[in-house]
């Protein structure tokens, strides 16, 4: 294997990708039963509500979060303004989220309150209302076992035990203010760029690491048409479906997409990204977006073929020029992919994309081959540079 890919010096900031869009909906304005002075804004994976706090404080004050008490569980809200339960933020939510990644903060005497979904989707509005009973609708238990196994017997992956994975947060708990932490690589609230960690291929790994591509991928694939670009990540369906269930997608996957190259990559591991490439001509960043789909030709490689196959799907419009793309990246670097077996020369992994070069993982880990993979590139480099040989040297005689 080759180094580690390094980052590259490109002139323009990139398109970030870290939600993935709704089709309609994504914008509305009113709390429980559409009442208050509330906007919200949503993606497939979030939920955002904004408020601006109105009315005089005792002695004059501005309102901070001293002043706003947030209590959430995996499916309600309620908040406290100045000692008093505001309704138009205190109700059910029309679907569950994770508390333990959700946030709120008071900025500008605005609160604001970012909630992560447990499930993927649009929500029509943010809260059921006093008819709740009448809207609510679960699937129909054709069987016993249905009955047994809940509400949601037909999503995909429920009754193989994944759900028990999932944090419960079925109580009503406060949660204290503040935005997490921005990753390396990341905007910051004050629109500047949060700086990389220091000590390149042999930083620490992020405190935030989650799980990287050996953990979950097991293909990568990628076409053109003439007008569009996409790419896709496969995953391995049953650690997709216990990993969604106890932890936020849109805050695990993330892409970064500029003119002329692409990166995705899971967010705590973006110095080990599962693909990083240049393509072979230029692309409208602006434009590109991702999601959740599912790819068959992948089934083959899953060990139950039966269940759809999972993948992360990255599309981008190229730029109309002169003549058409004689391939789709001039150059790719790539993950190591899940082990497929073991065989008599170690582990046989999956395969990515055919012309792909595979880097070798950064990080200061003394156990993965990797990092001494690291440390001879890095010895044979300096080296180089400083114009050392281990050529024996013929020796001078007085």
């Amino acid at each position: 294997m080759e180094e580690a890919v390094e980052a590259v010096p490109l002139s323009v900031a990139p398109k970030r990708l870290r939600s993935f869009p709704v089709p309609f909906n994504s914008h509305g304005s009113g709390g429980v039963n559409g009442e208050g002075n509330v906007e919200w804004s949503q993606s497939m994976g979030q939920f955002t509500f904004t408020h601006r706090l109105e009315g005089a404080l005792p002695d004059r004050k501005e309102w901070t979060s001293d002043e706003v008490k947030v209590q959430l569980s995996s499916k309600s809200l309620q908040v406290t303004l100045n000692g008093t339960v505001y309704k138009q933020l205190t109700g059910d939510f029309a679907g569950e989220i994770f508390r333990f990644k959700s946030w709120w903060v008071v900025e500008d005497e605005v609160l604001i309150i970012n909630l992560y979904k447990r499930q993927l989707g649009s929500w029509k509005h943010p809260f059921h209302g006093v008819n709740a009973g009448l809207f609510r609708r679960n699937a129909f238990p054709w069987r016993k076992l249905m009955e047994q196994q809940g509400a949601h017997h037909n999503d995909p992956g429920h009754g193989l035990g994944f759900d028990k994975a999932a944090p419960k947060e079925e109580e009503l708990k406060e949660v204290p203010p503040g935005r997490p932490a921005t990753e390396p690589g990341d905007l910051r609230p004050d629109g500047q760029v949060e700086e990389a960690l220091p000590g390149g291929v042999f930083a620490l790994p992020y405190e935030n690491l989650v799980c990287s591509a050996h953990d979950m991928c097991l293909g990568i694939t990628a076409q053109q048409d003439d007008l569009t670009v996409t790419i896709e990540v496969h995953f391995e369906f049953n650690r997709f479906e216990q990993m969604k269930v106890k932890y936020p997608l849109e805050a695990l996957m993330a892409a970064d997409v500029w003119p002329n190259a692409v990166c995705i990559f899971f967010r705590g591991d973006r110095m080990n990204p599962i693909l990083w490439a240049e393509f072979d001509g230029q692309v409208e960043a602006r434009s590109s977006n991702f999601r959740i789909g599912s790819s068959d030709p992948m089934r083959r490689r899953q060990a139950q073929g039966e269940m759809y196959s999972p993948c992360l799907l990255l599309r981008v419009s190229k730029i109309r020029q002169p003549g058409s793309w004689t391939k789709i990246f001039k150059e790719v670097w790539q993950h190591k992919l899940m082990v497929k077996e073991l065989g008599p020369q170690g582990p046989q992994r999956f395969t990515g994309l055919p012309d792909g070069q595979t880097f070798l993982r950064a990080g200061y880990n003394l156990d993965d081959p990797d990092f001494w993979g690291n440390v001879d590139q890095y010895v044979a480099s300096t080296m180089k540079q400083s114009g050392y040989t281990s050529a024996p040297k013929k020796l001078s005689v007085a």
